[in-house]
């Protein structure tokens, strides 16, 4: 998905207040937050019990998991089909593995056909109250397709047969789902998909009890009365304010291979501003963060620290920012493959990444890839290396004399106006300058500068290359998102903002969407990958990292890549009273 730009975090910032207080007050101010004496669990070394006190940027988190949730907590709530082990080898953490299903699916012949067996014991919470069934499953999925939803995953379901005839309003039912008992789903595909299981493993995908979430209205109504298919469920919903989720008491570990859920309680405050974030989880007034939040300043002394480095982590978010370069032959001189290649190897990425640093953002790490380190069929390469990463003016002049222009060009900039992302305007412009480009600049406020040129063609001359950033929504197997998304030209209204179209990257798209072997379907991605940074339809710049700090009383931290943001069910706290 597209990149919004904003300072210091992900969205506009608020206050919020220190929580260190009596445990009895703390208990009326969090309608009863657990304060007994600590109980161990029998069958791991944490410890039972208290309120997990978090800090969130994000101003309005959503929990209907059709439309857009928010992927830092849903994992404690909402449980799907398949997820992820993040207590095993890190390696293994972005593939997916039985959560709901009791083992892996039959697959039919043809690989279109998956059947699904549910594990017995996954209950909902009250005010629900019964097991999770098959049917739930395909009430979620037809959820997708609310017309009142902006935004949702129906573009995975769309791999459903009769997908498509459901959201025409052509059929009452989507065909390529099926109930035969309580505990028995299958889903029948268009063409074989053998990256389903990792899209199953999105929150898109949660069960979902019809008769129950039929008294709301998909979307914001229903995240104020979301019930719980996980080891916690929402217990208060104040959008812009707060989120409480309280244990789940029909969750039985017994049923759930993949979560720990050691505290009684989650107490998410949000839309709080990152600089506040930091000082109080530094003064101990909070457990833990969602977002990013540690200056970078900072991070070499905590880690100097013997007993702080415990308690901080760097990590990689797969999140890519990037230069849209247009390649529509009605795009000037840009639409010449030399010339892309020549800003390429024309930019200074070291520059670019100490520009949009800024006080809290993680430096990140040069990119020279299309998919992130951590997806499969990622492989380290890089078409156009320069000394350093500070770009080859020479090397770049070259490609632009080869192209017919000796002397240089100027090219339409489309970038931002405000924000993080406004600060890599210079070391852009400087670099090209370097190079004999000039660039024609055109700022905007909104998170997609380069959007209008796909809605008005006319603009094409004005966002030749374009400042732009695209986030993961989920590792592993993930090249459907990533590389489809933005370079298949088939596609419409996805995110293919170069205009790319390579009838041979299709074909080869094909081959590797349809490859049930997972060896060499990471291999086809690899060569996918390569092969069209040999058309350089962008500029890949920074790998953003993420950075975060917790309290001394949090042990288990737990990165999830799949969230970029900690594994709230995997931490415990000593002592679980503040």
């Amino acid at each position: 998905m597209l990149q919004r730009d904003d300072s210091g975090g992900r969205n506009p910032m608020r206050t919020a207040r220190g929580f260190r207080a009596a445990c009895l007050a703390l208990g009326l101010a969090l309608l009863g937050a657990a304060c007994s004496t600590p109980q161990r669990d029998a069958s791991a070394n944490g410890v039972r019990g208290g309120t997990l006190q978090v800090l969130s940027s994000d101003p309005e988190p959503t929990l209907d998991t059709a439309g857009f949730y928010y992927p830092p907590i849903v994992r404690a709530y909402a449980r799907t089909l398949y997820g992820y082990n993040l207590s095993g080898p890190p390696e293994q953490a972005t593939v997916p593995v039985p959560d709901i299903a009791s083992g892996p699916p039959q697959v039919s012949a043809d690989r279109r056909t998956y059947t699904f067996r549910l594990r017995a014991g996954v209950r909902y919470a009250p005010p629900v109250d019964r097991e999770v069934t098959a049917r739930d499953f395909i009430t979620a999925i037809q959820r997708l397709y609310d017309k009142a939803l902006p935004f949702s995953g129906n573009s995975y379901a769309d791999l459903i047969a009769g997908a498509s005839a459901f959201r025409a309003g052509k059929a009452s039912r989507i065909s390529g789902l099926a109930a035969p008992d309580a505990r028995t789903l299958q889903i029948t595909l268009v063409q074989p998909a053998p990256d389903l299981l990792s899209i199953l493993a999105l929150a898109f995908f949660a069960p979902v009890p019809g008769e129950y979430a039929a008294d709301y209205q998909v979307g914001a109504n229903y995240s104020g009365h979301m019930v719980g298919s996980g080891p916690y469920t929402p217990d208060v919903y104040i959008p812009g304010e707060t989120v409480v989720l309280v244990r789940n008491p029909n969750w039985d570990p017994a049923t759930d291979p993949l979560r720990k859920a050691w505290v009684d309680r989650i107490h998410v405050r949000v839309g709080v501003g990152i600089s506040l974030i930091q000082r109080q989880i530094e003064r101990e007034e909070a457990d833990l963060s969602l977002n990013s939040h540690v200056p970078q300043a900072r991070v070499a002394a905590l880690r100097a620290d013997p007993q702080r480095s415990r308690r901080v982590s760097v990590n990689t978010t797969g999140s890519l920012l990037f230069l849209v370069l247009g390649t529509h032959r009605a795009a000037g001189a840009i639409a010449d493959v030399r010339v892309r290649q020549a800003v390429n190897y024309a930019i200074d990425k070291v520059a670019y990444r100490d520009a949009v640093a800024g006080r809290f953002a993680a430096t990140g790490e040069l990119a020279s890839t299309i998919m992130a380190p951590g997806s499969l069929g990622y492989r380290h390469y890089d078409l156009y290396p320069t000394p350093g990463g500070r770009g080859d003016p020479a090397k770049a002049r070259a490609l632009l004399a080869a192209a017919g222009y000796p002397h240089g060009l100027t090219l339409g900039f489309a970038t931002f106006g405000s924000g993080r992302l406004a600060a890599g305007r210079k070391p852009i412009e400087d670099s090209l300058k370097r190079a004999g480009i000039r660039l024609k600049v055109t700022t905007n406020k909104e998170w997609d500068p380069h959007f209008e040129a796909l809605r008005n063609p006319a603009k094409r001359l004005e966002h030749q290359l374009a400042q732009n950033g695209w986030i993961l929504e989920y590792f592993g197997d993930n090249a459907r998102q990533s590389i489809v998304a933005q370079y298949d030209s088939r596609l419409t209204d996805t995110g293919n903002f170069s205009e790319y179209d390579n009838p041979a990257v299709n074909q080869m798209i094909d081959r590797a969407l349809a490859e049930p072997d997972w060896d060499r379907r990471a291999a086809l991605w690899a060569q996918i990958d390569q092969r069209i940074m040999r058309d350089a339809p962008l500029v890949p710049l920074l790998w953003e990292n993420a950075s975060f700090q917790w309290a001394s009383r949090v042990h288990g931290w737990v990165y999830d890549p799949w969230t970029t943001a900690p594994d709230l069910t995997a931490v415990w706290l000593d002592p679980p009273s503040p």
